[in-house]
């Protein structure tokens, strides 16, 4: 999905960062960890949802509702070795849909990470990561058509990537070169699907210069090589192969008194193999900011705007996305969550402009150590220049989220 209302998902994290954390309970830092003699720490958590949500496929007509439940047990291996850490995390998640079970998913995640300092001044990480996901009905490659859809669509997701980095951390000046392969490949549906398959190659440096302890300048050149699979014989969906190249400046701080974030701002060329489709090179940026008004009170900023595939026709979206959320601690065990996102998609090659609006709202309440409860809504509006791309979808939801 284009919005929030996925994103509670371990595979929806996962997918959208791909090298993120896992999605073990959300309060991990609370968890216990079980020691093991070997110096392996466990820590395992379980998220259960109960949801209502009255437009399971995101059709613009003819709308289902279901109740679903959904469990996510995951388990995440810690290994610490001098100043390197090593982890692996796994994961499923279930969804039962109560009105529709042609909508049930299985979903899975492994991960396997090496943080590994040879000295003060040589690093480098390593990160492989497997997915199996699915996309609801009426998202991704089929969005609009949801009613059309007997069942989710699902895919394999395969990445294994990391970076090296030079220059101690008492220096001000660091350097870091990074790499990254993914291979994505759908499993129904395969008349539309094989032709979506895709394998994308990144690589790139980035220069960290320290101007205080906290704050850093930073200079950030990304390569993405995309090629897919297989080329159809529709004109409209030939040759999509691409190569995108991101030059950004900007600066990281950590935690102040009261902020702290990322600013990127930078030039995207995009580039096509099929000289029928038109090419692209404009304005580019990544912001995320935290301000801490008060010790228990935080707003984030985000926003961004890049170019990206589209799930079927055109030759790319230029997608500008705002967002803003406020969490406020009012004691130590409640707390409230409110947010806002908008993207604006415009499309390139055919003629199409979507806009998605999405709210979200939840309190939070710790029973215990390890039991956490959630109550909130999503309410998401999705307006399009064409009709089948229009569409509002509300998911009501209660949450607990379990560790030992």
């Amino acid at each position: 999905m284009k919005t929030l209302l996925g994103r509670r998902s371990i595979i929806a994290v996962v997918v959208s960062s791909m090298i993120g954390p896992v999605a073990l309970a959300q309060n991990k830092e609370n968890a216990a960890v079980i020691k093991t003699e070997s110096g392996i720490d466990l820590t395992p958590g379980l998220n259960t949802s109960l949801k209502y949500d009255d437009n399971i496929a995101s059709a613009n007509t003819d709308t289902e509702d279901s109740m679903i439940l959904v469990v996510n047990p995951a388990l995440k291996a810690e290994l610490l070795s001098g100043n390197s850490v090593y982890s692996a995390e796994a994961g499923i998640e279930y969804g039962d849909y109560f009105s529709s079970s042609d909508d049930n998913y299985l979903d899975g995640l492994l991960r396997l990470k090496a943080d590994v300092e040879v000295n003060q001044s040589n690093r480098f990480n390593i990160i492989g990561t497997y997915i199996a996901g699915h996309e609801d009905r009426g998202t991704g490659i089929f969005e609009g058509v949801g009613n059309l859809q007997d069942e989710p669509n699902t895919y394999d997701v395969y990445a294994i990537g990391g970076y090296y980095e030079y220059g101690a951390k008492s220096t001000a000046a660091r350097l870091r070169l990074n790499g990254k392969y993914l291979e994505k490949e759908y499993k129904r549906f395969e008349e539309l699907t094989q032709y979506k398959n895709y394998s994308e190659t990144t690589y790139g440096g980035t220069f960290f210069f320290d101007v205080s302890p906290t704050a850093s300048l930073v200079a950030d050149i990304q390569r993405i090589d995309t090629e897919y699979q297989k080329e159809p014989e529709q004109l409209e969906l030939q040759n999509r192969d691409s190569i995108t190249t991101n030059y950004l400046l900007g600066a990281d701080w950590e935690a102040t008194a009261s902020t702290e974030g990322k600013v990127r701002v930078g030039y995207q060329q995009k580039s096509f193999d099929n000289s029928n489709r038109e090419d692209f090179s404009g304005l580019t940026w990544d912001v995320d900011m935290t301000w801490r008004p008060l010790t228990y009170s935080a707003f984030t900023f985000t926003t961004g705007q890049s170019s990206k595939d589209p799930n079927l026709l055109g030759d790319y979206v230029r997608e500008t996305n705002y967002g803003v959320a406020w969490k406020h601690e009012w004691t130590e065990l409640f707390s409230s969550n409110l947010g806002y996102e908008r993207v604006e998609e415009d499309f390139t090659g055919i003629i199409r402009e979507d806009r998605t609006s999405s709210y979200q709202a939840s309190v939070s309440y710790s029973f215990a150590r390890w039991l956490l409860m959630r109550v909130g809504v999503d309410i998401n509006e999705s307006t399009s220049t064409n009709d089948i791309y229009k569409f509002d979808r509300n998911i009501y939801y209660i949450n607990a989220e379990m560790t030992l």
